[in-house]
């Protein structure tokens, strides 16, 4: 079982108990994670302990891993908009996306991509506060550092003509390069033009404000001594590169310094998002209205 997958779904729903307007709104999150967590998300004095005592210095990780989801569940609105009819997941973990659009069911086929592990477990807790698992979800196990992503999801229905929504959140950091290497040729082999791409990166170490790095040094000894360290950076430039390099194209990107103004504005019940992640949104090329010029926010590097 993945730690930071079941820290990302406590995360989602202390949120949702204790701010009264959640940027992302997941009332299954706390049903999904473990029970140690429920009761974190529940009870006043657990949470204060772990969240705001243990978890304190983390605020600004809380709320980059709230604003990447709402981010990611935004562009896919606009995509499904637009006409997209796929969506895979990849690295879902305890993703909920599924269980709160059951109104999708016939016009969205979604694909949750992960470790066969961690999805067995999530297969088994939704089973268990669900009654069943969606019908219009299709579980893919896969190990990124071993699989082939586009033959996994070919082997389970996926329609490589019919242009698909990709979501790569919280996992390219914890990847060796040839790993999102190999991942992104997967998912240029199974991606239709049109299909697009929405990931987060960790920023390379010098693009990093000075005041920023002491808490991007304890979250590295943090998720290191959780077993999962971060081992890939990236400057934005050299992400475009490796996107171009499987055929997709820049349409947005979201430094820390904007994140916040897209979705905190005046908001004082939540920390700055950390500053060394960042959101990227790309499309395969094909999409037509130059693709490759309309990048809406860049980013230094």
């Amino acid at each position: 079982m993945s730690r930071t997958a079941t820290l990302a779904a406590g995360i989602r729903a202390h949120h949702r108990r204790w701010h009264s307007d959640p940027i992302l709104n997941d009332a299954y999150a706390v049903q999904l994670v473990s029970p140690f967590w429920r009761q974190v998300a529940h009870n006043r004095l657990l949470n204060w302990i772990v969240v705001h005592k243990l978890l304190g210095p983390f605020h600004p990780i809380h709320t980059e891993n709230i604003l990447r989801a709402r981010y990611a569940e935004d562009r896919l609105a606009e995509a499904i908009a637009d006409g997209v009819r796929q969506y895979v997941i990849l690295g879902a973990g305890l993703d909920t996306y599924a269980l709160r659009h059951p109104e999708l069911a016939g016009r969205v086929r979604i694909f949750e991509v992960d470790q066969p592990g961690m999805q067995a477990l999530k297969k088994e807790r939704v089973r268990r506060v669900h009654g069943g698992l969606p019908a219009h979800v299709t579980f893919v196990p896969v190990d990124f550092e071993i699989d082939r992503l586009d033959e996994a999801l070919a082997g389970a229905g996926f329609d490589p003509q019919t242009p698909t929504f990709f979501s790569w959140l919280g996992t390219t950091y914890y990847l060796t390069r040839p790993a999102i290497r190999e991942t992104l040729d997967s998912i240029a082999a199974a991606a239709a033009p049109e299909s697009r791409l929405v990931l987060d990166f960790l920023l390379a170490r010098h693009l990093i404000p000075l005041e920023g790095l002491p808490l991007a040094d304890k979250l590295e000894r943090l998720v290191k001594r959780l077993g999962e360290p971060m081992v890939s950076e990236f400057i934005p430039k050299e992400l475009d590169g490796e996107l171009a390099r499987v055929g997709f194209a820049p349409l947005d990107k979201v430094p820390p310094e904007e994140q916040a103004g897209r979705y905190l504005q005046d908001r004082r019940d939540m920390a700055a998002p950390a500053p060394n992640f960042s959101f990227a949104l790309y499309a395969r090329r094909g999409m037509g209205g130059g693709t490759e010029t309309d990048v809406r926010t860049e980013t230094a590097g």
